[in-house]
């Protein structure tokens, strides 16, 4: 079995644990925790492995070896590699060639700036400038689980032109029907979300002792930076975004209060209940409970009237899995005290109007070379869907 095989299966092993977490025994899950964690090591020595045979390979071939070497040697990257060799190529200026770009697969063509006409024998170009599109980094992220939880469950797309999203906000039930009789027509009541714009940028300052390395390592360390920013910058927005001075609409954005006012020191289970009770009927399935930090503490370490923990502390590891149905994720970028009850993925909608794009700016006299993530979209949560818990101050 070689990497790329193993690596499936790896990931297939995965999936099947966590459907399988969710009804486990306290003693299975202990079980499987140990399991899942030498499954990640592997993993990761795997990937590893992947990526110094790769860039072995392409190294060797860019040796002023024929066209069609380097070709394939950029045909068996990762998707991962393959970004990192385009955003490292072209923060130096490199063009590929039509058969590399070829190569690099109809996913990541938009990536050429020079148009290639399509024939009988090779496939079309768009020179649509270096443009990542914002949903293969969210791809990548997923992949890598460096996400917060909020910000992996968002389903993004990349719809041009899309600032309103149409849903169906009533209708009315199936009718019984007389043998012979014509059907009477359903009636349906449409409402539209109106995303709010906003432009996010993140810029990253790179010395030119960092770009003195290869195209492929160089270009992995300005998305591994990028990574960075989105998880700890963008998700900020996505999650407390007012929908005024050029921002996004984010989750929070018309939430329902858990509690009127804020839950007070000691009351956040409560608080999250009562959060429970207000997210009611569609707005309840697939819907999970994200907490902050401290918020996850408090439930943790919650005593009784006796001083015991309410909750076992010692030996496990898996600590607070869910309450009632609802699945507990920790997000560090929630503020403290904070909780967000909903399903993100069904009722909060992002699209990506202008796509993820790096451009660059030069410092010479320091040396350093600054690079600009830059994207443009539309959000907008689902009136009703989400619960906001907030702590007094």
């Amino acid at each position: 079995m070689n990497i790329k095989e193993r690596l499936a299966k790896i990931a297939k092993e995965l999936s099947d644990y966590e459907v399988e977490l969710r009804n486990a025994s306290q003693d299975r899950i202990t079980e499987i925790k140990t399991e899942v964690e030498t499954l990640m090591n592997e993993r990761a020595s795997l990937i590893e492995a992947q990526r110094q045979e790769t860039l072995s390979m392409f190294n060797s071939s860019n040796k002023k070896e024929p066209e069609s070497n380097r070709a394939k040697a950029i045909e068996q990257m990762s998707k991962r590699e393959k970004l990192a060799l385009i955003v490292g190529s072209h923060a130096r200026g490199k063009k590929f060639t039509d058969v590399e770009i070829r190569a690099l697969g109809s996913a990541l063509t938009t990536t050429a700036t020079t148009y290639v006409a399509a024939t009988a024998e090779v496939n079309g170009v768009n020179n649509a400038g270096v443009m990542i599109p914002i949903n293969l980094v969210m791809d990548l992220l997923r992949d890598e689980g460096n996400l917060s939880p909020i910000l992996r469950d968002i389903a993004m797309t990349s719809v041009p032109g899309l600032v309103d999203f149409p849903y169906r906000k009533t209708r009315d039930k199936a009718r019984a029907k007389a043998e012979g009789a014509t059907g009477l027509e359903n009636q349906i009541e449409w409402g539209k979300l109106s995303g709010a714009k906003g432009y996010l940028q993140t810029i990253i300052a790179v010395t030119d002792e960092v770009r003195s390395l290869s195209d492929i390592d160089f270009g992995a360390y300005i998305i591994e930076q990028l990574f960075v920013d989105l998880n700890d910058d963008w998700v900020n927005e996505l999650i407390y975004g007012t929908g005024q001075d050029n921002r996004i609409k984010g989750i929070t954005y018309g939430a329902t209060a858990a509690v009127s006012g804020g839950y007070t020191s000691g009351a956040v289970v409560a608080a999250i209940i009562a959060g429970i009770k207000l997210c009611t009927g569609k707005y309840r399935r697939g819907a999970k409970i994200y907490v902050a930090q401290d918020v996850y503490d408090e439930i943790i370490t919650a005593t009784d009237d006796n001083g015991n923990f309410k909750y076992p502390i010692f030996n496990n590891p898996t600590g607070i899995n869910s309450i009632a149905p609802l699945r507990v994720e920790i997000d560090e970028n929630l503020t403290s005290g904070q909780f967000i009850i909903g399903n993100v993925s069904k009722f909060y909608k992002v699209n990506s109007l202008i796509p993820l794009r790096i451009e660059t700016e030069r410092e010479a006299v320091k040396g350093i070379t600054k690079y600009i993530a830059s994207e443009y979209c539309a959000a907008v949560p689902h009136p009703s869907a989400f619960i906001h818990g907030t702590k007094k101050a």
